[in-house]
């Protein structure tokens, strides 16, 4: 069983990778045997980039021009590495760590994956979590099933998939979307900003396109049960982080905190 994080990210967010990536190897040390890569259309040359990839078993997937729209990017960076492994953590910059994961739940979710075959991915971050109406996943107390009463069925935030389904529905996405915008008649450099703007994978129509293709009776896509309502509740799952710390293209006043007292300086 092989797996690796995934961060995708652009020049004007490097920095915010770098703290990301940073923190990650300084609070989830038992997972330095994991790799990470950095997805970027920057070169090792850049200073930020170069300081990334000192970090420990941490390596560097160039992207080309035509590969960093905002669907494309990630397509193109699973292309090159899902082949390498069994599954795949992809991560946005802004999922920023000051703990340790729960390695157990974290070992867990490895484990279901590895012995379930309908199982195709599994939501690390109830942010949502499951919905009420959702069922327990076999006799396991920490996970549920997801289901069309989720208003969320896909989702960027921190979830563990299976390579080769996490690609064949981005392509599928990227395909309902170039038809979405060519009904707009926007110049084709409209495109990213309207992916990013219209949200087409967590909207309406991308949840109803994740539960057409890739949800059924052998296609189960599982989320650990949220603790509890309170904002907080995101510190008690597997992978602990605050959403998020870049909300509209702007840094949150606590995570310019955050950065400061891990030795960064950032806006």
């Amino acid at each position: 069983m092989s797996w690796c994080i995934l961060v995708n990210t652009t020049p004007k967010y490097m920095k915010y990778a770098e703290v990301q990536i940073t923190c990650m190897r300084r609070y989830a040390k038992e997972l330095d045997s994991v790799p990470i890569f950095l997805a970027t259309e920057l070169t090792p040359l850049d200073s930020y980039v170069s300081r990334i990839l000192n970090q420990t078993n941490t390596h560097h997937v160039h992207l080309q021009p035509n590969e960093t729209g905002f669907l494309e990017s990630r397509i193109a960076a699973v292309s090159y590495i899902f082949n390498e492994f069994d599954y795949i953590l992809p991560l946005q910059e802004d999922f920023w760590l000051d703990r340790s994961p729960d390695y157990r739940l974290l070992k867990n979710a490895l484990y279901i994956l590895e012995t379930d075959s309908r199982v195709r991915s599994i939501r690390l971050m109830p942010s949502p979590g499951p919905s009420v109406f959702a069922e327990p996943y076999g006799n396991c107390c920490n996970w549920k099933v997801l289901t069309d009463a989720d208003e969320y069925r896909f989702t960027f935030q921190a979830t563990l998939w299976r390579g080769s389904v996490y690609l064949e529905f981005l392509n599928i996405l990227l395909h309902q979307a170039k038809r979405d915008f060519a009904i707009t008649g926007n110049p084709e450099s409209e495109w990213s900003r309207f992916c990013i703007r219209v949200n087409v994978a967590e909207n309406f129509r991308g949840q109803k396109l994740f539960f057409d293709t890739c949800m059924g009776p052998d296609r189960l896509h599982l989320s650990i049960i949220r603790a509890h309502e309170k904002p907080n509740a995101v510190f008690l799952a597997p992978w602990p982080y605050r959403p998020t710390a870049v909300v509209q293209g702007y840094l949150e006043p606590w995570a310019k905190e955050f950065a400061e007292r891990e030795g960064f300086l950032v806006d």
